[in-house]
């Protein structure tokens, strides 16, 4: 008589470096739909372009899935090459509508700002292709510099799309966009003044700043998405947009508990 044991299901080990690549992956598709939708109608190339880097974002999200890790080398220089392509795909738009060609249904920030994350993933992937999952402490600063600026361009970019009254929220964006202005400045000016030291008490003070900052805005993005779901809020923005800036605030909060680790792995923490 044969005995059977049950299989063992064991649940997958979740995988940083694939983490990362899956999220901006999605980030990508989605930039994808907000340009396509942003672009004049006559502008048939262009929206056929958006609709082909949407596919081909949705492909590469659904293959990295399956990923293993022999396959992954190639798998960073294909993922490489499409956010190449789309990183150029945004700077000729954002070229395009600075020099009046078409007027968009987007602010030309935006586009500098999604470009601007393109070139972030592309870094992002060339330390992943070499094993570093994080810069290193030297670096500290210019990464608070990139994802400072990101979350006050959202503070301004909600500020435009809510309709005039909405006063409260109004306020509350312009609350934000001055802190993260604010914040942006003060990086600035540590990363010319700390650029060979490895770590501070200032450095440790600042991080903790941005991290509730952070936080709040994540909130505040949650809140809103909340608001845009049930229909009680007056803007035009929509659900994913949301939805998309609130993650991308999960993930600075995600690079912050990372740095605060470099950081404390330091002789005076």
């Amino acid at each position: 008589m044969v005995i059977r044991t049950p299989d063992i299901i064991v649940a997958p080990v979740p995988d940083p470096t694939m983490d990362q690549i899956s999220f901006w992956l999605r980030i990508m598709k989605e930039h994808s739909l907000f340009i396509k939708l942003g672009l004049p109608c006559d502008q048939t190339v262009l929206i056929a372009e958006a609709e082909q880097f949407y596919a081909l974002f949705e492909m590469l999200e659904r293959e990295a899935l399956c990923i293993v890790p022999q396959t992954l080398p190639d798998f960073i220089i294909r993922v490489r090459v499409a956010v190449e392509q789309i990183w150029v795909y945004k700077r000729f738009i954002l070229h395009s509508v600075i020099e009046c060609r078409f007027v968009p249904n987007f602010f030309p920030l935006l586009i500098d700002h999604i470009s601007r994350e393109a070139a972030y993933f592309i870094k992002v992937l060339d330390k992943l292709a070499t094993g570093q999952a994080m810069p290193p402490i030297d670096s500290i600063v210019q990464e608070n510099v990139f994802w400072l600026r990101i979350m006050g361009d959202h503070a301004k970019f909600v500020r435009g799309l809510l309709d005039p009254s909405e006063r409260k929220f109004l306020n509350m964006t312009d609350d934000f966009s001055r802190e993260f202005d604010m914040l942006l400045a003060q990086a600035r000016d540590l990363e010319s003044m700390l650029w060979d030291f490895q770590a501070t008490n200032s450095l440790r003070r600042f991080e903790g700043d941005v991290e509730n900052a952070t936080i709040r805005i994540r909130d505040f993005k949650r809140q809103a998405l909340e608001l845009l779901q049930n229909c009680a809020v007056l803007s035009e923005i929509p659900p994913l947009l949301a939805d998309h800036v609130r993650r991308e605030a999960e993930h600075f909060l995600e690079v912050l508990e990372m740095i605060n680790q470099i950081i404390c792995a330091q002789p005076v923490c």
